[in-house]
Protein backbone atom coordinates (compact mmCIF):
# COMPACT_ATOMS: atom_id res chain seq x y z
CA UNK A 1 0.00 0.00 0.00
CA UNK A 2 1.23 3.64 -1.31
CA UNK A 3 1.67 6.67 1.11
CA UNK A 4 -0.43 9.47 0.32
CA UNK A 5 2.00 12.15 -0.83
CA UNK A 6 0.31 14.60 1.75
CA UNK A 7 0.90 11.98 4.52
CA UNK A 8 4.92 11.42 3.37
CA UNK A 9 5.43 15.23 3.21
CA UNK A 10 3.77 16.29 6.29
CA UNK A 11 5.48 13.39 8.32
CA UNK A 12 8.99 14.59 6.78
CA UNK A 13 7.76 18.18 8.24
CA UNK A 14 7.07 16.36 11.86
CA UNK A 15 10.09 15.33 12.16
CA UNK A 16 11.69 18.61 11.54
CA UNK A 17 9.94 20.01 14.86
CA UNK A 18 10.42 16.86 16.56
CA UNK A 19 12.63 18.50 19.39
CA UNK A 20 9.76 20.88 20.01
CA UNK A 21 6.93 19.68 22.79
CA UNK A 22 4.16 18.10 21.08
CA UNK A 23 1.92 20.94 21.35
CA UNK A 24 4.57 23.53 20.07
CA UNK A 25 5.40 21.31 17.31
CA UNK A 26 1.75 20.87 16.54
CA UNK A 27 0.89 24.47 15.78
CA UNK A 28 4.76 24.93 14.09
CA UNK A 29 3.80 22.29 11.91
CA UNK A 30 0.45 23.96 10.45
CA UNK A 31 1.75 26.96 10.62
CA UNK A 32 4.15 26.20 7.85
CA UNK A 33 1.82 23.61 6.09
CA UNK A 34 -0.79 26.72 6.46
CA UNK A 35 2.42 28.97 4.44
CA UNK A 36 3.19 26.67 1.63
CA UNK A 37 0.67 24.12 0.82
CA UNK A 38 -2.03 24.73 -1.54
CA UNK A 39 -5.60 23.98 -0.17
CA UNK A 40 -5.95 20.45 -2.14
CA UNK A 41 -3.44 19.28 -0.25
CA UNK A 42 -4.56 20.89 3.22
CA UNK A 43 -7.90 19.55 2.55
CA UNK A 44 -6.37 16.42 1.53
CA UNK A 45 -4.07 15.63 4.78
CA UNK A 46 -7.53 16.51 6.71
CA UNK A 47 -9.21 14.26 5.33
CA UNK A 48 -6.61 11.51 5.78
CA UNK A 49 -6.35 12.74 9.94
CA UNK A 50 -10.05 12.48 10.07
CA UNK A 51 -10.06 8.78 8.61
CA UNK A 52 -7.65 7.92 11.62
CA UNK A 53 -4.56 7.21 8.91
CA UNK A 54 -2.27 5.34 10.87
CA UNK A 55 0.58 6.57 8.72
CA UNK A 56 0.44 10.16 10.30
CA UNK A 57 2.68 11.26 12.43
CA UNK A 58 0.86 12.15 16.03
CA UNK A 59 2.26 15.52 15.99
CA UNK A 60 0.60 15.72 12.23
CA UNK A 61 -2.76 14.82 13.20
CA UNK A 62 -3.09 17.50 15.99
CA UNK A 63 -1.44 19.77 13.21
CA UNK A 64 -4.18 18.65 11.08
CA UNK A 65 -7.16 19.23 13.25
CA UNK A 66 -5.33 22.66 14.54
CA UNK A 67 -5.86 23.78 10.63
CA UNK A 68 -9.27 22.51 10.41
CA UNK A 69 -9.62 25.04 13.13
CA UNK A 70 -7.86 28.12 11.76
CA UNK A 71 -9.89 27.50 8.75
CA UNK A 72 -13.10 27.31 9.96
CA UNK A 73 -12.32 30.58 12.10
CA UNK A 74 -11.22 32.42 8.72
CA UNK A 75 -14.51 31.45 6.59
CA UNK A 76 -16.63 34.81 6.56
CA UNK A 77 -19.60 32.94 8.13
CA UNK A 78 -17.41 31.81 11.35
CA UNK A 79 -18.76 33.26 14.72
CA UNK A 80 -15.88 34.97 16.78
Amino acid sequence: MSVPPEARLGNDIARQFAHLPDAEAAEAIARHIETFWDPRMRRALEALAAAHDDSLDPRLVDAAGRLAAHASRSEPDAQP
